[in-house]
């Protein structure tokens, strides 16, 4: 039973990984096996043609070409723990995707339990794929991790348009942390992978929510140039507070009040 269904969901798999060609700057994904709809396939090449170039653009002293990722879709979820638990992976019952920096290979799971979430997944963890190729596994600061992951995880990419869709319960969420006093950026963007996990994981999606507002913040309130050397100079560096105090007018401190100041507006959208 064990090896049909493992035979059953590597056909999948391999037919969907080498079917990936790029044409100039546009990207064709290859679905010999029809497990994409044609609304998830085009929204599938749009974000993968648009995260090329985005990312391109950070780091201009590194191209990342998307073939270079593996790319795997298992449509079945007791196939998908299969499949991580053969690769050696920590098998979570919680996440529908993930990325494995060491085998270059994003992983997403099909399954109808996630069919209204498969393309977030899916643009979330392309974000750390990119990412973590352009770092060249240098050390990149969770909350920027994560951060970047759930802007780019809330965006459309229809074939004639392409936007952000500001996250209403993300937005709420820190805006409720100011109002309590919770929120000490200085000491968040200290956290380590683990404490990250643990408190957001607890605390209602904590480090997800705040990070995610600190990229919005930048992508809203800098200019791209700003904002960009902001992130590329994040990449090998265990200190935020330095990158900003370089990069941000005012500093760190500056950055934390003006953050505060934002998200405590009940009109921000």
């Amino acid at each position: 039973m064990k090896l049909m269904m493992k035979n059953m969901f590597i056909f999948a798999v391999f037919a969907l990984l080498f079917c990936s060609q790029s044409f100039g700057q546009r990207y064709n994904l290859g679905d010999p096996d029809n497990l994409l709809s044609k609304k998830e396939k085009a929204a599938l090449e749009n974000a993968i043609t648009y995260k090329t170039g985005f990312f391109n653009r950070i780091f201009t002293d590194r191209t990342v070409e998307f073939s270079q990722i593996k790319f795997t879709i298992i449509p079945n979820f007791i196939a998908y723990m299969l499949y991580q638990s053969e690769s050696g992976m920590s098998v979570t019952r919680q996440s529908p995707g993930y990325y494995s920096p060491s085998k270059q290979e994003l992983v997403v799971c099909k399954d109808k339990r996630f069919k209204n979430t498969f393309l977030r997944i899916s643009f979330h963890e392309l974000s750390h794929a990119f990412l973590h190729l352009h770092s060249g596994d240098k050390y990149i600061p969770p909350w920027f991790n994560e951060g970047l992951a759930v802007y780019l995880e809330n965006m459309t990419f229809s074939s004639n348009r392409i936007r952000h869709n500001t996250s209403r319960f993300m937005l709420t969420r820190v805006k409720t942390l100011i109002e309590l006093r919770e929120i000490n950026l200085a000491e968040f963007v200290n956290w380590d992978y683990r404490r990250f996990a643990r408190e957001s994981f607890s605390q209602e999606g904590f480090g997800y929510a705040v990070s995610y507002c600190m990229v919005l913040f930048l992508m809203r309130h800098q200019d791209e140039a700003r904002t960009f050397a902001i992130f590329r100079n994040l990449i090998g560096t265990t200190s935020t507070v330095e990158v900003f105090d370089k990069y941000y007018q005012g500093g760190f401190t500056q950055f934390e009040k003006d953050f505060i100041a934002y998200f405590s507006r009940s009109n921000v959208r």
